[in-house]
């Protein structure tokens, strides 16, 4: 059954104040209930669904975070409501470097060096073939191919960075491998699920703690894409008012609807 909407949905795309890179606020708003909706983002030419960016509609305005956009490029999200699209202004996530590694909800984050080691890919081919005795050609199980996956080369600067990065193997979890979409033809964001890492100490004499890292991966789909992020948690909000009364609270937001406290920016108070 069809849903007639009632009013226009408006997407509106911002910066929130936490670590660089910085995650993207997306607020759906105007939405029916009972319409179904799919929120995506697109920067140059790629795209990628929000987490949590499909859904059926309550009425209420829908507020998501997105920390899978590439960096220093524009990036438009788009909301599909009951078939017609709506679409924001464009938005860059600003940043230094020119990638990092990330986990799956942009909490941990490592920055390193990637050394060009030609970014090898290999696919997976799942077509088959069988001996059968007496004939000359064998017969086929055509199958379709998959993405398969590659290996990348990557250096940590400092004692710090190698640990956070060996936090990241280790923990059995997909990861984040975000660029600005400008490392050679590779696309500007990927889901990865690393296979296997080694590492060794890069030259520099006996103080170097610089470490060379191969890591060989798969890529995979996000596990959980009906899973909205969120930019703060309980504890952000408690840091924010440690001290204060809910005297303070109640003047802080005077005025305000519960509309204006789910988008609010906590990290303004941290």
């Amino acid at each position: 059954m069809s849903i007639v909407l009632t009013d226009v949905p408006v997407v509106t795309a911002t910066l929130v104040s936490t670590s660089a890179p910085q995650p993207v606020q997306v607020v759906i708003s105007g939405l029916t209930a009972g319409a179904s909706v799919v929120l995506t983002g697109t920067a140059g030419g790629s795209s990628w669904a929000v987490p949590g960016g499909s859904f059926v509609s309550d009425g209420s305005q829908a507020v998501l975070i997105d920390n899978r956009a590439p960096l220093n490029t524009p990036v438009v999200y788009e909301a599909l409501v009951e078939g017609g699209a709506y679409v924001s202004t464009p938005i860059t996530v600003p940043f230094a470097g020119e990638y990092i590694l990330q986990s799956l909800d942009g909490r941990t984050r490592v920055e390193f060096v990637w050394v060009d080691d030609g970014v090898p890919r290999e696919f997976e081919l799942r077509g088959r073939a069988f001996s059968v005795p007496g004939r000359r050609r064998p017969p086929i199980r055509y199958v379709p191919g998959g993405d398969g996956g590659g290996s990348v080369t990557v250096r940590t600067e400092t004692p710090e960075a190698t640990r956070a990065l060996g936090d990241l193997l280790v923990a059995g979890r997909p990861l984040v491998l975000r660029t600005d979409g400008n490392v050679r033809d590779l696309p500007p964001v990927e889901i990865i699920l690393p296979l296997n890492a080694r590492n060794a100490l890069r030259g520099g004499g006996p103080v170097s703690k610089q470490r060379l890292w191969t890591i060989s991966y798969l890529l995979v789909d996000d596990p959980e894409p009906g899973t909205p992020l969120a930019a703060w948690t309980w504890a952000d909000f408690d840091a924010a008012w440690s001290g204060s009364t809910w005297g303070s609270f109640d003047a802080y937001f005077a005025g305000m609807t519960w509309e204006d406290f789910d988008r609010f920016d906590w990290g303004l108070l941290l």
